[in-house]
């Protein structure tokens, strides 16, 4: 933050470090605005392009690279012009569909080339297994859903490393006080919940998919079970406990978060943290 030329060398060194670079990006776009953010951009997008153009391991990672990028900053400029993280996860979900989608037709190769490695892994699967247990193959939508996936969790992530970054410049705290109230809307919540739903009922190839569209539920799963932890002053191990269960059980965790659009566990427990601390105060009086 304290100037664009030490800002585009952390752009530059950071894209050898997963998350730096578009975490970079992401808080100058938070702190100073779009015209910074873009032109730093300009420098992270310069690594991927070069091996772009040089390298030999095909185009998938460096695509894959600048697309997590653009949606890093895209989520950067939606955080900084509502302050909603709904808006922010909405627009990632959007982007990445879109991003993964459009990559598919402009990059088929690739995508074949991963789709046919799949194949013969799950084909030496197959042989494998006990009874002849027949397993589904995945197909390109799986892959390309695979692709979207990936982008919206990396940028994701990269966004909540610059959001923290700039708590600790500018609001110390801030981030988990901000972090610990987010929850989604009803209609929100029950629309990502359906559409991840019908994609868990399609078959391996949309799994994926299903993941993506649940994106924002786990996140405000997660969101909730933080905060309640810290509001009931609970142990670290039923964090722990939560990413089990997020691990093997994702649909639990998606319910959790839309049960939460209508209840406010959160407001809940604020509230009965109030009277109890009340009635504590009245019999200290008596």
């Amino acid at each position: 933050m304290r100037g664009r030329v030490q800002a585009s060398v952390v752009a530059l060194i950071g894209s050898w470090f997963p998350l730096i670079s578009p975490a970079a990006v992401a808080l100058v776009t938070l702190r100073r605005g779009s015209l910074d953010g873009m032109i730093l951009l300009l420098w992270a997008l310069l690594p991927a392009l070069i091996a772009l153009w040089v390298s030999d391991m095909g185009p998938l990672m460096p695509v894959v690279t600048v697309v997590g990028l653009f949606a890093t900053l895209l989520m950067a400029l939606l955080l900084r012009g509502s302050n909603s993280w709904q808006q922010a996860l909405m627009g990632l979900v959007g982007f990445s569909a879109l991003a993964g989608l459009m990559m598919g037709q402009i990059i088929p190769d690739p995508v074949r080339d991963v789709t046919a490695a799949l194949g013969e892994m799950f084909e030496q699967m197959q042989a494998q297994a006990p009874d002849n247990t027949a397993l589904a193959v995945p197909g390109e939508t799986f892959v390309v859903g695979l692709i979207a996936y990936v982008i919206a969790v990396s940028s994701f992530m990269s966004l909540l490393l610059a959001r923290w970054w700039q708590s600790m410049l500018y609001n110390p705290g801030g981030l988990q006080t901000e972090f610990h109230q987010l929850r989604l809307s009803p209609l929100v919540g029950v629309v990502c919940f359906l559409a991840s739903l019908y994609g868990w009922r399609q078959g391996i190839d949309y799994q994926h998919w299903a993941g993506l569209f649940g994106f924002p539920l786990v996140v405000a799963a997660a969101a909730l079970v933080h905060g309640v932890v810290k509001a009931r002053q609970m142990s670290g191990q039923w964090l722990i406990l939560f990413y089990v269960v997020l691990v093997f059980a994702s649909p639990i965790v998606m319910v959790l978060a839309v049960v939460d659009t209508w209840t406010d566990f959160r407001s809940r427990i604020a509230v009965k943290g109030s009277n109890s601390s009340r009635r504590d105060d009245d019999n200290l009086d008596d």
